[in-house]
């Protein structure tokens, strides 16, 4: 392992021996109890499962079906409005995943107490497997009319890797609103933060009038039953639809004077057999041996055939409404709550960056983490740290797989 010398970044962190001072676990406690929150351990180590880089060491998940929380502050808060934002982070899973999450969330300063997930935060992004695999991107937005911070995620996020190798996660903000997911140095995901994510941030200028009310007199069926039609006098609405085949007859070879099944004749009645404990004594049934070549045995029956006189329940036909209005809606009225925010790439300064995960299985593994607004940094770290080191661990998983 050597130190790769990054500029310019607000954050550039791999975890060398000088690294665990920066990084805090949560001690914030479950609400109303003196328990920890978050009773996951940590750990800054050499990676242990098909190590791409001899002495590269890392921040680990290390303990199963817990709680994680830890975060590491800024020397200074990073504002994403000066010239956009890239994010790129390492997530190596060094145990199959099952269930847990490894998505990070950039906090909105000024950061206060403890970190938990009631910390507000600027941004969440990674991956997370759960039942659906997805890469997580949601970003928090000041509405202007409330005052209050709402959640927008990304609609039809991108599924990630899900193996032992080391894989590199970019998210990129351009001062245009638009943005860029990358997976392994690969395009997943483009859009703009103002169509591509759920709830919109600017809501619709117009709204329904939830005080106006249809009519009493609105006709909106299109189509009515004629009230002047009758029902014709042969309608017979009692007809079966189903009738027995008057023109059907019985098969060849039907055996019809043979049950289906008799009494076995080789059955002898136990000796043991108590006719006032146990009752009469009758043999098994077993199958009549004489249909086992017939057509059939036993009553015929005339099979069943559609009625001809079958034309079940008579409805008016429909005609054209003559009173038809049309669908009714609502009138549309100005929205009191309209805004109109086309900067949304100023988001909210941050100030840490923190793993807040659940996870049902550890080894979970962070490494190279950037911030800052260079997507030339960025793509440097991603040619000259990540690749050589994934090439490596892909080389040694070719070599050990079974043959």
């Amino acid at each position: 392992f050597e130190p790769y010398a990054v500029s310019g970044a607000a954050l550039w962190e791999q975890f060398t021996d000088k690294s665990e001072p920066r990084w805090k676990r949560s001690n914030a406690l479950k609400e109303g109890e003196d328990e920890l929150r978050y009773d996951g351990e940590w750990a800054i180590e050499e990676v242990a499962e098909l190590a791409g880089v001899e002495g590269d060491r890392a921040l680990v998940v290390k303990s199963e079906a817990r709680h994680h929380a830890i975060s590491s502050q800024l020397a200074e808060p990073f504002d994403p409005a000066a010239s956009g934002l890239v994010f790129q982070y390492e997530v190596k899973l060094q145990e199959d995943l099952n269930c847990g999450g490894a998505y990070v969330k950039l906090l909105t300063a000024p950061t206060k107490g403890e970190f938990s997930d009631a910390s507000p935060y600027t941004l969440m992004f990674g991956p997370d497997k759960c039942g659906e695999s997805k890469v997580h991107l949601i970003y928090r937005h000041l509405n202007p009319i409330t005052g209050k911070y709402t959640e927008h995620h990304l609609d039809q996020p991108p599924t990630p890797p899900i193996d032992r190798l080391s894989h590199l996660y970019t998210l990129a903000i351009s001062t245009n609103n638009t943005f860029s997911i990358l997976i392994d140095g690969a395009e997943r995901r483009t859009g703009t933060l103002l169509d591509d994510f759920v709830p919109p941030v600017n809501p619709p200028k117009e709204i329904d009038d939830v005080n106006d009310k249809k009519p009493g007199d609105w006709e909106d069926e299109e189509r009515i039953p004629d009230s002047d039609a009758t029902k014709p006098d042969d309608w017979d609405e009692d007809a079966p639809m189903m009738i027995p085949d008057e023109d059907a007859a019985m098969p060849k070879g039907w055996l019809e004077n043979e049950p289906l099944m008799i009494e076995d004749p080789e059955a002898q009645k136990p000796a043991d057999w108590d006719d006032e404990e146990d009752g009469e004594w009758s043999a098994p049934m077993v199958p009549n041996p004489r249909c086992a070549d017939a057509v059939g045995c036993g009553a015929w029956e005339r099979p069943m055939t559609r009625n001809p006189e079958f034309r079940g329940q008579w409805f008016a036909p429909l005609i054209d409404n003559p009173k038809y209005k049309g669908e009714w809606a609502p009138r549309r009225i100005p929205n009191p709550d309209y805004f109109e925010d086309l900067d949304l790439y100023k988001l909210t300064k941050i100030d840490a960056v923190g793993f807040e995960l659940w996870t049902m299985q550890a080894g979970i593994t962070f490494n190279n983490i950037y911030l800052g607004a260079s997507a030339e940094a960025a793509a440097a770290i991603a040619k000259d740290v990540w690749k050589p080191k994934f090439d490596t661990e892909a080389a040694v998983e070719e070599a050990t797989r079974p043959k």
